[in-house]
């Protein structure tokens, strides 16, 4: 009677050739490339970002004649510092885009570190200054006239202070804290209304000092945001050229003689993995770039050291599946063409048709064998298995004489050995299954070349059916 065979790959084999598979899937880098990309793409952007920062400390500089001579003198030695910190961070993140990622995140939290530093050691020699003028301050209060116009001056000081600190994303960086002092301001000013501005020096000049510090405290976080930014801008831009480098295999690299004839599309045989990766770096990327509604500094900084090496881990489990996808393809294609050579040689069945099903090659490969004598048809099927599993062999048998069990057990043993002889491979024990063949298997031509819905799902680099 006619009916179904199955047959499998023995695992541990198919787990051996997996793990040689990996080793083929170390993803390519082209550094100078890699380096140069980043230049191109985010260079300008970190021109306009510093751009942005020395316009605005111009910009404050210009005013600073609006200031009491006090204060005034106060302001300047912070505004040179902070314009030494703009330099050396503009320096630091043009050496960082030639930098591996670990260099950029090391790199990066030093940068933190020290701005942080740097902002301790501003306020401490600011608490020391601000203790000289105290105690200068402090010698004139008991004259009323002296107090209430510092009190006057203080109170404009505040106020320039906080038009500049206005000219920051205040509350996504500290926030709250500008509507605090804008009700301190506020009190100060009804104080001076009421007359008693020599009672309210006090409360002038400690709003004063708190606008200062505000304003130095945001120009550190300004910094470190854009420095965070500007790294993972860079990171995702390096993960989108690594990208475009692995969006084809090498095939000399990766396979050597007998391997695909052309370099294949990682996305088709990841079937779409690379795609969708892609496809979440880039919306990441307009993210970070996205200046109406920026991402936080400790966003940026995750992108850095978190997300960026978790993609390229993504990108080299992509490649590897495209490898594998490949190899297994190859597999099902060698062992349809043994089981075919083995039924010639020993029982005068001949290839009359054969392909992937519907031309993917990243599905079951099909071939009819077919017994002139008799008339007899034997299609073999090699069908991909799901969740890393080897493939499943199975033997659809149109015996048209009537063949005894005796003559298919035979079949299936020299099938068996063939396989061995010619590739290694052991198949597992083949199970008879009751059931007829399927007629519908029995058309091989008409299912290699039926399109589905969308069309044929082909690698563009490879040839869609190998006979």
């Amino acid at each position: 009677m006619s009916g179904r065979k199955r047959m499998y790959v023995d695992q541990a084999e198919w787990n051996d050739l997996r793990r040689q598979a990996a080793q083929l899937a170390e993803i390519q880098r082209d550094l100078p490339k890699l380096i140069q990309r980043v230049e191109e793409q985010t260079q300008r952007d970190l021109e306009r970002s510093m751009n942005e920062v020395e316009s605005r400390q111009a910009g404050f500089q210009a005013e600073m004649g609006r200031l009491s001579e006090r204060t005034q003198k106060f302001e300047r030695r912070t505004a040179e510092q902070l314009r030494a910190s703009t330099d050396r961070l503009r320096q630091e993140m043009t050496e960082q885009g030639r930098q591996l990622r670990f260099e950029t995140a090391e790199a990066l939290r030093t940068q933190r570190e020290s701005l942080r530093r740097l902002i301790d050691q501003e306020r401490e020699d600011r608490n020391r200054r601000l203790a000289e003028i105290d105690g200068a301050v402090a010698r004139l209060r008991g004259d009323q006239a002296t107090a209430a116009r510092l009190t006057g001056e203080y109170l404009a000081d505040a106020e320039v202070l906080l038009e500049q600190v206005r000219k920051f994303p205040h509350e996504r960086y500290l926030p709250g804290r500008v509507a605090r002092l804008d009700e301190r301001l506020a009190t100060v000013r009804g104080n001076v209304s009421d007359g008693v501005g020599a009672y309210a020096l006090s409360g002038a000049q400690e709003l004063c000092q708190s606008a200062s510090e505000l304003l130095l405290e945001l120009e550190h976080l300004d910094q470190e945001w854009r420095a965070c930014r500007i790294a993972a801008e860079r990171e995702l831009v390096k993960l989108q050229e690594l990208f475009a480098q692995n969006a084809t295999i090498d095939v000399s690299e990766r396979f050597g003689p007998g391997g695909p004839d052309s370099a294949p599309s990682v996305d088709y045989w990841s079937r779409g993995a690379l795609s969708r990766l892609s496809k979440e770096v880039a919306t990441l990327l307009a993210q970070v770039r996205d200046d109406e509604d920026p991402l936080a500094t400790e966003s940026l900084l995750r992108i850095v050291t978190e997300t960026a090496p978790e993609s390229e881990k993504r990108l080299e489990s992509v490649v590897g599946q495209a490898v594998t996808a490949i190899q297994a393809s190859q597999l099902r294609t060698n062992l349809a063409d043994m089981i075919a050579t083995a039924l010639d040689e020993h029982h005068y069945y001949e290839v009359t048709d054969s392909g992937y099903v519907t031309g993917d090659q990243r599905e079951t490969f099909l071939a009819k064998t077919v017994h002139h004598a008799s008339g007899s048809e034997i299609v073999i099927e090699v069908e991909p298995s799901p969740e890393d599993q080897p493939p499943t062999v199975r033997l659809h048998n149109f015996d048209a004489d009537g063949a005894a069990e005796s003559e298919r057990t035979a079949r299936t043993a020299s099938i068996r050995a063939s396989v061995y002889a010619h590739s290694g491979l052991n198949l597992g024990a083949a199970q008879e299954e009751t059931a007829e063949p399927d007629e519908n298997a029995r058309d091989v031509r008409a299912r290699v070349l039926a399109p589905t819905k969308a069309g044929p799902a082909a690698d563009p680099a490879q040839p869609t059916n190998p006979s």
